[in-house]
């Protein structure tokens, strides 16, 4: 760790960073810089050099998950497990189930001002809520600020909403990847597009009844560029705002996936389609994040992975039972180069 912050001091860059690095190149506020930049963590205030304490975890306490979705593998979901024995020879996962002893986090709980809960999907992980009545248990939460990455087919229960009040801040990272329903169902199998947008839905309400964040998620990649505009204007309408977000993120992994891999005159489409919308649809936060998916994609070459590719996609379609070329007809020339 004193290396990583040797070379960040000296202007170094860290290969872990490399997203951020991506994020900032392309005209997006990365991690690092809205959390630098966050008044409800002063880092200043924050962090005690001459005696440091942990005060911020990132948590993915289990892969317990109700889904399997296409960006992701058995290490986060263990639906993925048998699948990818199947599909490709072995999983990511050595054991189907895995998860942490929360008991070892005991010795930070009177010091943590921020909790991140990723996946699996921490509103199923019984781990999760475990640590969470403890905190409230042993301390006072109100200085605590709560964050979650889930995959909007929860729906919050009011029991978990009473307890989330009691905290400083809570914000919920929507992973909404698609207002197409096939689009959505395809990517986070085996979801249903009606459940999806009725717990989102859901979520934003509960920004303005209880005011929780809630910030459109989605992960770009080559299975929901095309619908993005649509997608982000079917947010807009429905947040409540005043303070609308959206912090879409591009997909590092599989990189088979990433909107770098497509070929150039799907490029060319996709840009063409994205500034035609653009001034049609007026919003600004929307423009720049369409700008900013552009750049990602436009940044290199990686069609030459399209061979791998379709054998992924095959591959999963005949386990799934989906069909690609059914749920993505504007990208049929894929299967043609």
């Amino acid at each position: 760790m004193q290396g990583v912050r040797d070379k960040m001091l000296h202007g170094e860059q860290v290969p872990g960073c490399e997203r951020c690095y991506q994020e900032e190149a392309a005209g997006k506020k990365s991690l690092r810089e809205r959390y630098n930049a966050n008044s409800d963590l002063p880092i200043q205030e924050l962090i005690d050099l001459s005696s440091p304490k942990i005060r911020w975890l990132e948590l993915a306490i289990s892969n317990d998950c109700n889904l399997a979705c296409r960006m992701c593998d058995s290490r986060y979901s263990w639906k993925w497990h048998q699948e990818e024995i199947k599909s490709f020879g072995q999983p990511r996962a050595q054991l189907e189930y895995n998860q942490i002893d929360i008991d070892q986090l005991n010795p930070f709980i009177h010091d943590l001002v921020h909790l991140k809960f990723t996946g699996g999907e921490p509103l199923i992980t019984p781990g999760h809520w475990k640590f969470l009545d403890r905190l409230l248990a042993e301390r006072s939460c109100s200085n605590i600020m709560l964050n979650y990455s889930t995959n909007c087919t929860i729906m919050p229960k009011p029991e978990w909403i009473e307890k989330w009040s009691k905290f400083k801040r809570v914000e919920f990272a929507l992973s909404f990847d698609s207002i197409n329903p096939c689009e959505s169902e395809y990517i986070r199998w085996p979801s249903k597009f009606e459940t999806t947008s009725k717990v989102t839905t859901k979520f934003l309400e509960l920004k303005k009844s209880h005011g929780f964040d809630s910030l459109l998620r989605s992960t770009i990649s080559v299975l929901n560029i095309w619908n993005m505009p649509e997608t982000m204007a079917w947010w807009w309408a429905k947040d409540p705002g005043p303070n609308k977000t959206m912090n879409p993120t591009h997909l590092t992994y599989p990189e088979i996936l990433s909107v770098t891999v497509l070929p150039k005159n799907l490029k060319i489409k996709i840009q063409d389609k994205f500034e035609n919308f653009q001034s049609q649809f007026d919003v600004p936060e929307i423009s720049k994040s369409l700008s900013y998916i552009v750049k990602i994609m436009n940044r290199q070459d990686d069609s030459n992975l399209l061979p791998e590719l379709r054998n992924y996609l095959q591959k999963t379609d005949e386990f799934r039972a989906q069909n690609f070329a059914k749920s993505y007809p504007q990208f049929q020339e894929i299967w043609n180069l």
